[in-house]
């Protein structure tokens, strides 16, 4: 027998490296709950009680381990559900795939029970957000919409219609431009370092420093001895955005902690009292808790070019992963004193 569409979306996300599926069985999914119970040896289904906290956990499951987070609904109610918990997936840049249940294909369009223009509601929140509306489309839009989701840390969609889940892939069918395995799980991030005339003006700036400060968000969670060693070789201290938590553990000497509505006291006073910023993959966003225009001259590293002076008015925007970006600092550094600086 042919490979029902469902299988062939569910052996999809297993060649992604798809372990767990977090979502809340209905009926516009019974396919795809299917393919999964007749995989559960290789893909685990983590039953919840509500959409949305499969959207939430599989954005915490997206951020902590760096794997893409799927989350699983039904037509109608239950795709809404879910969110919330993917606008926090695009807020906070973490890679998730939603999949969502449609009404019969030969039903749209006739205010069938439940039925929703899910690609409409979902287009602000997901980057790929597409339908089905031909079975041999299944296999080519799950790795589009993983690798979307990969590259751009953020929300892609598929919206299933429940007839087409138990329909067979039909090569035979298929249009003249679209042959058999076309298409692959193929991807790798890119890393992005910034030119040396960036660097240089950046390292010029925080060596004229006397109280340099870092602030580092998410963006630097694989760049924790980096962040060291550059604090110790400016002796500033390390203050952290509540998404760049794990840069460094809170009882390390180099860290005031976090800053903002849930930060400290040394931490507010390292930004009031310095006269350099060193921002490293954040975007934090309260920015009453940075220094005032003026104080301080501002480094900024991020691998998004649209980031760059989004919370301050840097002077020089170092496009570019922040790992590989701070080892090239590194040695255009002076060695400072290796304490603290601003608290």
């Amino acid at each position: 027998m042919a490979q029902k569409t469902a299988d062939a979306l569910i052996e999809g996300l297993m060649g992604w490296g798809v372990e767990v599926v977090f979502g809340l069985p209905g009926d516009g999914i019974n396919g795809i709950m299917e393919a999964l119970r007749t995989r559960r040896e290789k893909i685990r289904f983590v039953h919840i009680q509500h959409e949305e906290a499969a959207a939430f956990m599989a954005c915490a499951y997206a951020k902590y381990t760096g794997k893409l987070g799927v989350c699983l609904a039904t037509s109608g109610p239950g795709a809404l559900h879910l969110l919330n918990g993917l606008y926090d997936t695009k807020s906070d840049q973490a890679p998730v795939l939603a999949l969502t249940g449609q009404t019969f294909s030969d039903l749209k369009g006739s205010s069938f029970q439940q039925e929703v223009n899910l690609t409409a509601v979902f287009a602000d929140v997901a980057g790929v957000n597409q339908e089905v509306i031909n079975p041999n489309q299944g296999p080519m839009l799950v790795d589009v919409a993983c690798r979307h989701a990969h590259q751009h840390r953020g929300v892609s969609h598929i919206c299933f219609p429940v007839d087409y889940q138990e329909k067979p892939l039909d090569p035979k069918a298929a249009s003249m431009h679209k042959g058999p395995g076309h298409t692959s799980a193929a991807w790798s991030p890119a890393v992005t370092v910034p030119p040396a005339s960036e660097l240089e003006n950046a390292a010029e700036i925080l060596n004229a420093a006397a109280k340099p400060v870092l602030l580092v968000g998410k963006g630097a969670l694989g760049a924790s001895a980096e962040v060291t060693e550059l604090a110790e070789r400016l002796g500033a201290p390390v203050v952290k955005a509540l998404l760049g938590k794990a840069v460094l553990p809170d009882d390390h000497p180099l860290t005031t902690g976090g800053l903002g509505l849930l930060g400290t006291r040394p931490s507010e006073e390292a930004m009031k009292g310095c006269d350099a910023l060193l921002m490293v993959g954040t975007s934090f966003p309260y920015i009453e808790y940075l220094p005032k225009p003026g104080q301080a001259r501002g480094v900024q590293i991020d691998d998004r070019p649209d980031r760059i002076g989004l919370r301050y008015p840097v002077e020089v925007g170092l496009v570019g992963d922040a790992r590989p970006t701070l080892a090239a600092l590194l040695p255009l550094l002076a060695r400072g004193v290796c304490c603290p600086s601003g608290v």
